[in-house]
């Protein structure tokens, strides 16, 4: 009810406001939004089961302090990333609501934001086998990220 005493009726709902021809790009950013959020939660697993397991460790000299101190950086890092490519799906599903331009050019930095911080949080595994001295383990899994960054690499190309 507003002042004068009279009902509102509800505006239309964000899906709504956009034009039918654009909505499938509304959905995929927005599912591309969620799927950022979970990979943002995961980052935050991890950094905390870093720094609850290795910590103790690191402070006693037991595991390289710097290598230690390079994985946690890499999971920030990552998570920055992630955190950027979830902000920018959301300036492309804004961005289409109110019918503004710039969509793709957000939607553009969102997926480079994304394909960065993927990057990085397939090598956490990595370093935090190494970290450990789990050092055989740790160069398959190294081999492996070089497996994905080249994947992501060629299909970067194929698809721009």
């Amino acid at each position: 009810m507003n002042p004068n005493g009279t009902v509102n009726a509800p505006g239309p709902s964000s899906e709504e406001r956009v034009s039918p021809a654009l909505l499938i790009e509304y959905e995929d950013a927005n599912e591309n939004r969620s799927l950022t959020a979970g990979l943002g939660g995961t980052c935050i697993a991890i950094l905390t089961f870093v720094l609850i397991f290795l910590y103790d460790r690191a402070a006693a000299g037991q595991i390289n302090n710097l290598l230690y101190q390079w994985t946690l950086l890499n999971i920030v890092v990552s998570l920055f990333l992630i955190s950027l490519s979830s902000l920018n799906y959301w300036f492309v599903m804004e961005a289409l609501r109110n019918h503004n331009p710039r969509a793709s050019s957000y939607e553009r930095r969102a997926d480079g934001f994304f394909a960065s911080s993927l990057v990085l949080l397939l090598l956490e595994p990595t370093l935090i086998l190494v970290t450990v001295r789990l050092y055989y383990v740790g160069a398959v899994a190294l081999v492996l990220w070089g497996v994905g960054f080249l994947a992501l690499a060629l299909g970067w190309r194929e698809v721009r």
